[in-house]
């Protein structure tokens, strides 16, 4: 058998995937499972470990997880590095069961290996749960492990893990554990549950335009609270001021503020709160704020510099470039 998961959220398609492990193979060793990282590993040993009967069992099953090769991108699939494992997907062994993970929102139907897939296996979307699946599955979850949950406190939980499957399987256990067969409240997923970051990053590039680097550190420090991703933090904090640069842009081409809202296909609040920013600060600040930005970045990969101290400087940098 050959099954293909693909889905936006890796998590999902690894929660489908392992139901069915879990279910096919009660009784895992390394003689009839093994798990693979296709980031790291050649197409060659994968098909080499299918091609490899289990020892003692009826039945093998692998797992192929980042399987990026099979998505749809600009990088030609490498015809030599895959016929190996092209040759197996025309052919798999019966006794195999073949898991492959996709990260992605669709998989490419030209590419060898998913043409060679479509005739002998199977391949299947993991959609995101909508708001009140999301909903119903907490209430469940908590039900089972004996504590309730507030409607208001439930809604935040699903805002603040925002779509993030992995993050919601580890914020629930982390939640039912603090309430200890207690109603868990609003309060207690405001102070254990960390905040949507791109609400904060907005926030922060808010008070950055206004100089006001205090509470740029305040919200810093409360991500840090909920140990924030600084690389995540950087990254999402770019995107803000690089949605500066547009609305800016739109914005000198006479574009009203429900134009720019649609085009940009934001809130019209979001857009007024902005321009309202940019008035505040010069045009050339931004693109100095994403080099800056990139070179935080840069310190922190190359490991030259601690994360937090990276971010920290940053900030404080920035207030000397404000006030000069």
């Amino acid at each position: 058998m050959i099954l293909v998961l693909y889905s936006t959220d890796p998590q999902m398609a690894r929660h489908v995937a392992m139901k069915q492990i879990r279910k096919d193979f009660p009784k895992r060793d390394e003689f009839n499972y093994i798990s693979l990282n296709m980031e790291l590993t050649p197409l060659d040993e994968l098909a080499q470990e299918c091609s490899f009967l289990p020892l003692g069992c009826d039945r093998k099953c692998v797992l192929a997880f980042g399987c990026s090769f099979l998505a749809k991108t600009k990088t030609k699939l490498d015809e030599k590095e895959s016929r190996r494992l092209l040759e197996y997907l025309k052919n798999p062994d019966a006794f195999i069961d073949l898991y492959m993970l996709v990260e992605a929102d669709a998989v490419d139907e030209k590419n060898p290996l998913v043409k060679a897939i479509m005739n002998t296996g199977q391949i299947k979307g993991i959609p995101l749960p909508k708001p009140e699946e999301w909903m119903e599955y907490a209430k469940q979850y908590f039900a089972a492990k004996g504590c309730g949950i507030e409607e208001s406190a439930c809604r935040e939980l699903i805002l603040r893990v925002d779509n993030d499957y992995g993050r919601f399987q580890n914020d629930l256990g982390k939640l039912s554990s603090y309430a200890n067969g207690e109603t868990i409240t609003l309060n207690a997923v405001k102070m254990l549950i960390a905040p949507k970051i791109e609400e904060d990053t907005f926030a922060m590039s808010n008070a950055l335009t206004r100089g006001d680097v205090a509470k740029a550190m305040a919200i810093y420090k409360d991500l840090k609270a909920h140990s924030v991703d600084e690389i995540r933090l950087i990254n999402t904090l770019a995107s803000q001021f690089l949605f500066m640069d547009e609305v800016r842009y739109l914005d000198l081409r006479g574009n009203s503020s429900d134009e720019i809202a649609r085009e940009l296909a934001t809130s019209r609040k979001r857009v007024e709160v902005t321009l309202s920013n940019l008035y505040r600060i010069h045009q050339e600040a931004i693109p100095r704020i994403l080099e800056e930005l990139y070179e935080c970045e840069k310190s922190i990969l190359t490991g030259n510099v601690e994360p937090a101290f990276a971010f920290t400087r940053f900030l404080a940098n920035y207030t000397i470039k404000k006030s000069d």
